[in-house]
């Protein structure tokens, strides 16, 4: 294929951005998804619910994603919902958000976690319970530290808890399992979003899993919406989103696009997303202006789905693909990495082009298959959108809440 001729583009659709300092990266992190208000539709009986979760914003992931859309679908159909968590640098105070002790940041499973430090977070949690009147206290990733197991143990209601992760191992787990499996046979119910969590979960522990997948909100994520400054129009575009984590595999795309350019497919690379690793990448990239770094975006990411040819996502570790569901209902095509979590959501040849993890030449033969196929682009986008409406939050929280109903239905209903 020959190059396609460029045209003259904005400046600020090419720049490798430098990386900025802490304080700067601070200064514009997300605060919250500035989403539509959405139509009351009041549930016949209104529940007092309490999320708990080390992740909520600024922090961004799908953790605090999960929460936060549950949140606000519980909300119109008439329940009380406060999500309990930490405090994270650069977070804004909020209705029915309560922020205890202060958020650390740690290395953990191939990614940035995190855990909550301070003095009196059990007496804080157990006052924060206590007042709060909960009907249901539904824990996420139930099994970490801090906030959520001191939700567990402080409870006088049933516990729910949604676990997310999926992983290889854990020293913690087997040196710990009495500890842990204690901990979980107290909950209620136990939920997984996916398959691939519960295959690593059983290989330490034993509970009746439920599988309520993750949830994708198809009125904010679709493929009508405006483009963003940063993709161009003069060539495709293969897009990144996602944290920079190693596990997120952001190293073999960038390795795999210079092979897309070698076979001389002209293409732009978006790079959606911030982290720790910044200056790695940056270094990586090697000032080549095809590479574009946008930093981190929050309520702006369904138009850098809508808008890209390809949505990339080399993921080496994952429970559930939860921007491939972004993808999907933006009706963008995807090439990812054929791992369980992502087999979970997506199948190789309907909505996704799937390559063996790590393989940065499949990866980028996949890449070149796409960009040379427009109708394969258009039939996997337009698949992938109709599979995302199974995901759908109204029909994922109506899940979770028949789940909350039948616990209750076997606990006395405080009076």
């Amino acid at each position: 294929m020959l190059p396609v001729p460029r045209v003259d583009r904005p400046v600020a659709a090419h720049l490798l951005l430098t990386p900025p300092s802490s304080s700067a990266a601070l200064q514009r992190r997300p605060a919250l998804p500035n989403l539509p208000v959405l139509p009351d539709a009041h549930d016949e009986r209104t529940l007092r619910i309490a999320l708990v979760t080390e992740y909520y914003y600024p922090h961004l992931g799908g953790v605090c994603e999960h929460v936060h859309f549950f949140a606000r679908e519980a909300r119109r159909r008439g329940h009380h919902v406060d999500i309990i968590t930490s405090n994270i640098p650069g977070a804004e105070p909020q209705p029915n958000v309560i922020r205890l002790g202060r958020s650390q940041s740690v290395y953990a499973n191939g990614s940035q976690a995190r855990v909550t430090v301070g003095l009196g977070l059990r007496r804080q949690m157990r006052k924060v319970l206590h007042r709060g009147h909960y009907d249901i206290v539904h824990v996420h990733s139930p099994l970490s530290p801090v906030l959520p197991i001191l939700a567990i143990e402080e409870a006088d209601s049933p516990v729910v808890g949604t676990f997310h992760t999926y992983f290889d191992k854990s020293k913690g787990y087997s040196l710990f399992n009495d500890f842990f499996q204690k901990r979980l046979d107290t909950l209620a119910a136990a939920i997984c979003v996916s398959h691939s969590t519960t295959v690593a979960l059983e290989r330490y522990f034993s509970a009746p899993w439920q599988i309520i997948p993750n949830g994708i909100d198809t009125d904010v994520f679709h493929p009508s919406v405006s483009a963003p400054p940063a993709i161009r129009k003069d060539v495709p575009s293969i897009l990144f989103l996602g944290r920079f984590d190693p596990r997120n595999g952001l190293t073999t795309l960038i390795d795999s696009f210079r092979r897309v350019k070698g076979k001389r497919r002209p293409a732009q690379l978006v790079v959606v997303g911030d982290g720790p690793l910044r200056q790695h990448y940056y270094k990586q990239a090697h000032g080549d202006e095809d590479i574009t770094f946008v930093g981190a975006v929050l309520e702006g990411r369904p138009s850098y789905y809508a808008h890209s040819s390809i949505y990339a996502c080399p993921t080496t570790k994952a429970s559930f693909g939860i921007t491939l569901l972004e993808s999907m209902a933006c009706e963008t095509p995807i090439v990812c990495s054929d791992i369980l979590g992502f087999q979970d959501v997506v199948v190789n040849g309907r909505e996704a082009l799937m390559t063996p993890c790590g393989d940065r030449d499949a990866l980028a033969d996949a890449l070149v298959q796409l960009l040379d196929d427009e109708g394969m682009r258009i039939q996997l986008g337009t698949a992938g959108r109709h599979e995302s409406m199974r995901y759908s939050w109204p029909r994922v929280a109506s899940q979770v809440l028949d789940v909350y109903h039948a616990v209750m239905g076997r606990v006395a209903v405080r009076i």
